[in-house]
């Protein structure tokens, strides 16, 4: 199981990754634009930091201009993955990606019957978006263990990847239903590590150690 990054940010990733929660880190357009920064400096900076894959997603719509973009951005670094979108143009540039060996992620990927061709070329990773669904009105749940179970009928080595986790629920339910990989927004992360039952109950057990007197808890509390 692997935790992927869902940012741009420099300043998250470096918090979470010294935290030990960063196998890798995905981005796109919309994420590169939020820091107003030249985004090849940026992804410059993010595989100095991080090891793992780091997804450049390429930003045109025909497959040529894809193929030539994606062997661009896999100049940046060794652990540049070139992220292409899952269309017929993507699965043509993806198919000249890989005879060339570079390393693949196929993203928004909605129904699972859309990875049969990627799975069939065994891109790296195909990203199957969970939580945005919701936004518009349905849930893709389902999908995930569908799509893994295609996966496993045809013997691919494409690892899937679940987007889009907006809340602990959604981070929860992808990993259960049987995501290889999740990528999530720093945002979320923050949410799980807020728990409010969690602040509740160290809230109730600070106020009950207060009341013992201080001669008592003088040696517990050294630090």
């Amino acid at each position: 199981m692997k935790f992927f990054l869902d940012t741009a940010s420099l300043d998250e990733i470096i918090f979470w990754n010294k935290l030990k929660l960063v196998d890798g880190v995905t981005t796109n357009p919309s994420l590169l634009s939020k820091d107003n920064n030249d985004p090849i400096t940026n992804l410059k900076k993010i595989t100095k930091i991080i090891n793992g894959p780091v997804s450049a997603q390429v930003t045109f719509d025909n497959h040529l201009k894809m193929i030539k973009q994606g062997l661009n951005l896999s100049k940046i670094s060794k652990n540049i993955v070139i992220k292409l979108p899952s269309n017929i143009e993507g699965l043509k540039a993806a198919r000249e990606l890989k005879k060339r060996g570079k390393k693949i992620n196929i993203t928004v990927g909605f129904n699972p019957a859309q990875i049969l061709a990627f799975a069939r070329i065994n891109v790296d990773y195909f990203s199957l978006i969970y939580g945005k669904t919701e936004d518009w009105g349905f849930s893709n749940l389902e999908s995930i263990n569908e799509t893994k179970k295609i996966l496993l009928r045809m013997g691919s080595k494409t690892k899937l990847l679940v987007a889009s986790l907006r809340n602990p629920e959604q981070l929860k339910n992808a990993i259960i239903s049987g995501a290889d990989i999740v990528t999530i927004p720093p945002s979320t992360l923050n949410m799980t590590y807020s728990n409010k039952y969690s602040g509740l109950a160290i809230k109730k057990m600070m106020l009950d150690w207060s009341k013992v007197k201080k001669s008592h808890k003088k040696n517990y509390d050294k630090n």
